[in-house]
């Protein structure tokens, strides 16, 4: 585990759009009105997943919204809600990454789709635990 991605990843809020409101998540923190949404919304689990930068290699934006346009239609076709998210690094050296918010999909599915997208890292969840980092290389 790469220890300056590691601190960079703790340090990020991610943030989810639901209809009335955003949710911001930071790793290994409660977040009481996120929980009260979840469990409304009947998610049990959940990840948030990006295709943006490949392992951590800044790509134009163009390239990033192609692949987040592919990953956002395996979410489809493999038939889960999401909403949309962003992760919002606190360093100002690097660009926020739009995200999904995937709904009661399981860690094993979180990681392969991770894994297709040459991801570092998740983020998962599920009800009544706080969010983790899930490194994936």
């Amino acid at each position: 585990m790469n220890e300056f991605l590691q601190k960079a990843y703790m340090e990020t809020t991610y943030q989810i759009v639901g209809k009335k409101d955003t949710y911001k998540l930071r790793l290994d923190t409660l977040n009481h009105e996120f929980n009260i949404w979840c469990k409304k919304c009947n998610i049990k689990s959940w990840a948030f997943i990006t295709a943006f930068n490949p392992f951590s290699n800044e790509l134009s934006k163009f390239e990033n919204e192609l692949l987040n346009s592919q990953l956002q239609k395996i979410i489809l076709k493999e038939g889960y809600n999401f909403n949309i998210g962003k992760g919002v690094p606190a360093n100002d050296n690097w660009s926020a990454e739009e995200s999904f918010f995937i709904h009661n999909i399981t860690l094993s599915n979180a990681k392969k789709i991770g894994i297709q997208f040459n991801q570092n890292a998740i983020v998962f969840g599920d009800f009544d635990n706080l969010q983790k980092l899930i490194w994936l290389v």
